[in-house]
């Protein structure tokens, strides 16, 4: 029997674990040791793309486990996901035991270095697809993770990499065993836990007042009710239905609707077109302390995005949301192939191509700074932690997680919003069309949240804190540093090789 196949599922598996079953997260701390060893066995083998047919049966089982949802909303779209990561995801790995074969040096170097390199570069490109960044594992533990404040979900990923490494180091060297070894392996593994235990016990420093607020969770059906065109305008006045029984009898701070709960897009040089639009400043008139935070969507002369509408005190603000989701919301590399915006995936019955374009980083009402973030982009930390202002204020974000139905999809994304509260330091207030719907505070804690399915209405008091992070102020500087370091060393290796090569010497 082939060796070689059980060393890789067996990572495939242990690294998909965490991300369909949250509560299993610790496991991603021993999920690289198989492949190690399968590395550390293939390293010098003379097909030099076997290592990279095994990774790519490891990742592929990984990417699998991890996403597999996104099926319920579209077949090809998971299909071209999953191959398309994990075909990258396995090139990285190959490309790192090349370096490491080259330079005759451990993988550790490279593997860092490379890895959290192609980590940053996969939030950045227009194929991004940052899920399976390794640092996400622990979205469900936010008492082990208190130090993302400092490096965001990078630190995580190579904390998971020391751990792993130091623990493959261990293993393969049972007979020259050292208890030096293993004092280091407790050092990296409980330096975190013990700066996080201390972190949840203190409270915010910065913390200047309260607000309250309400939101509405619509809970409609985006196959069958929330995308039927004949049936807005009635999902609509439910929601002011709703809006004006909780103003007038709480009168709320404010008050937030989710994602695209305006279809029909609101021209920004001249919202009093939209009739939505109107309904919504008749409410702010008739209830003038309620500062108003809805999803729509909305144009600038041919341009449509999916944003996040603020109607407060002066003129209404409008956000765009920037990380698209490749191939449902923006073809990727749309400068070069913008001909192809017409075959977008359709989802659910809705079809969008969207702008990113955007020069709004957050929205300002009664002195108070609320950071918008739209769906997908929860993924990305230093995207949503480089916009936070110095002023007091809190993090929304609107979402519509009904795609993916009652699947670990929309649970796993439901923990996004606690690590980019601790990246933070902010209250985060999660508004869903459906899903879960919730305040989380600065430590990821939950201190309410809705059912899933359910048409419901949660209101409470949130704290605004002011102040940047180390992580908010200097942004993935891990990863930006990674990837610099990347590129030359793989210049580098790429040199060597072809030199080598010309003076017929064995690398």
């Amino acid at each position: 029997m082939n060796k070689n196949i059980p060393l890789a599922l067996s990572s495939g598996i242990l690294l998909g674990i965490p991300f369909c079953i949250p509560s299993l997260f610790f496991l991603i701390l021993f999920a690289w040791i198989p492949l190690l060893f399968l590395e550390e066995k293939l390293k010098d083998h003379h097909n030099p793309y076997l290592l990279f047919n095994y990774t790519f049966l490891s990742f592929t089982v990984w990417n699998v486990m991890a996403y597999w949802w996104v099926a319920q909303a579209h077949i090809l779209g998971v299909i071209l996901i999953i191959s398309i990561n994990s075909m990258l995801l396995a090139l990285i790995f190959w490309l790192i035991s090349k370096a490491r074969q080259s330079l005759h040096i451990s993988i550790l170097l490279p593997f860092i270095i490379i890895w959290l390199g192609f980590e940053y570069f996969h939030t950045q490109w227009d194929l991004a697809w940052p899920w399976l960044n390794l640092g996400n594992a622990f979205a469900s533990a936010p008492s082990w993770i208190q130090w993302y404040e400092f490096t965001g979900t990078r630190g995580g990923s190579l904390w998971v990499i020391l751990i792993n490494y130091s623990i493959f180091e261990i293993i393969r060297r049972e007979r020259d065993f050292s208890y030096s070894q293993v004092f280091i392996l407790l050092v990296l593994f409980g330096i975190p836990l013990l700066y996080s235990s201390v972190g949840n016990d203190i409270k915010p420093e910065n913390t200047s007042a309260n607000r309250t607020f309400a939101l509405i969770q619509p809970n409609l059906d985006p196959y069958t009710e929330k995308f039927v065109p004949e049936s807005e305008k009635k999902y609509f006045n439910d929601f002011i239905k709703s809006a004006d029984s909780i103003c007038n009898v709480d009168a709320p701070d404010f008050l937030f609707g989710p994602e695209t709960l305006i279809l029909q897009s609101i021209d920004e040089k001249n919202p009093n077109t939209s009739e939505y639009y109107q309904q919504l400043s008749a409410m702010k008139e008739k209830y003038p302390k309620t500062n108003f935070l809805i999803g729509v969507h909305s144009k600038i002369d041919d341009e449509s995005f999916n944003s996040a509408l603020l109607i407060g005190d002066s003129v209404p603000q409008f956000y765009h949301k920037t990380k698209l989701v490749p191939m449902f919301e923006r073809i990727p590399f749309d400068k070069y192939l913008g001909f192809l915006n017409k075959y977008s995936l359709e989802i659910g019955g809705y079809n969008g191509t969207y702008s990113s374009r955007n020069e709004t980083n957050y929205f300002m009402a009664d002195s108070t700074a609320i950071v918008p973030v739209v769906c997908f982009e929860s993924i990305f930390g230093d995207y949503c932690a480089k916009r936070i202002p110095e002023s007091n204020g809190f993090i929304c974000m609107i979402t519509n997680d009904g795609w993916w139905k009652n699947t670990p999809g929309y649970m796993h994304h439901f923990n996004f919003s606690r690590i980019r509260a601790i990246e933070t330091r902010r209250d985060y207030i999660r508004v869903a069309n459906n899903g879960i719907s919730a305040h989380i505070n600065s430590k990821g804690t939950i201190i309410a949240k809705t059912s899933w399915w359910n048409k419901t209405i949660l209101s409470g008091n949130l704290s605004l804190l002011s102040g940047r992070t180390f992580y908010s102020e200097h942004g993935d500087y891990i990863g930006r540093t990674c990837l610099f370091f990347a590129l030359l060393l793989l210049i580098f290796v790429k040199i060597r090789t072809y030199t080598l090569r010309l003076s017929g010497r064995k690398f």
